[in-house]
């Protein structure tokens, strides 16, 4: 079999699991469903992946090379924006891609929490996940996205655009776990009851004037209300 054979097989394999994992979930799709799905046989799909897991790492990879990619479209030509104006456009493209492609984002938001377990204790992972090529690609490149986005705020602090006084590294993994949020509860705000005053469109303005407080700093001075009377 030929290298571009090869290549469009795991395609069709990859596109079917999409579909399948975005209509009914990882755990509820089984491998015989891809592979009919793709018109290939089960043989054939476990001759390229390992595993589900393994197809689903596969995924995951493939998610974040997507994201990748749209984070190093945002800073455009050398010199062509300021660091704040790369992060308006990291943020935005990052919620878009969180919406449009939702499969890839729950994708690596679970990698994200793999993470934590392989870091503490990775004998306690399931092996099936261990053993996946694609996992192990993941586990050394996955510092790639955050790399960009502090690129971007160090970017803006010498230009000027974002304050001087924030730490590069600290700041986008603090404005990235604010996205994930954000993310996540988004579509809770819409039920909250009567009584908490907030709507999706609120929360979402009120959410992207916070993110630019962050990196710009407020224009008005905070001032803090002395505390009245005892704690206890």
């Amino acid at each position: 079999m030929g290298v571009y054979e090869r290549q469009q097989k795991e395609k069709k394999i990859l596109e079917a699991a999409i579909h399948l994992f975005s209509e009914k979930g990882f755990h509820a799709t089984k491998v015989d469903e891809v592979a009919k799905k793709a018109r290939i046989s089960k043989g054939l799909v476990y001759f390229y992946y390992k595993s589900k897991e393994d197809l689903y790492m596969a995924i995951t990879k493939k998610g974040v090379d997507e994201l990748k990619e749209i984070f190093n479209k945002a800073f455009g030509k050398p010199k062509e924006k300021t660091g704040l104006e790369v992060m308006t456009d990291l943020a935005e493209s990052y919620l878009s891609f969180a919406r449009d492609k939702k499969v890839f984002h729950d994708a690596i938001l679970h990698f994200l929490g793999l993470l934590d377990q392989y870091q503490v204790d990775k004998e306690k992972l399931n092996p099936l996940i261990l053993n996946s090529q694609y996992f192990t690609k993941l586990v050394q490149s996955h510092h790639d996205l955050a790399k960009l986005g502090i690129k971007a705020i160090s970017t803006g602090i010498k230009d000027g655009s974002i304050r001087p006084d924030l730490h590069a590294e600290s700041t986008f993994y603090t404005l990235w776990s604010m996205m994930i949020g954000y993310c996540r509860i988004s579509g809770s705000v819409s039920l909250e009851p009567g009584e908490i005053k907030i709507n999706t469109e609120s929360w979402k303005n009120g959410f992207i004037k916070l993110f630019f407080e962050i990196l710009k700093g407020s224009s008005t001075p905070s001032v803090s209300q002395p505390v009245q009377g005892k704690l206890f």
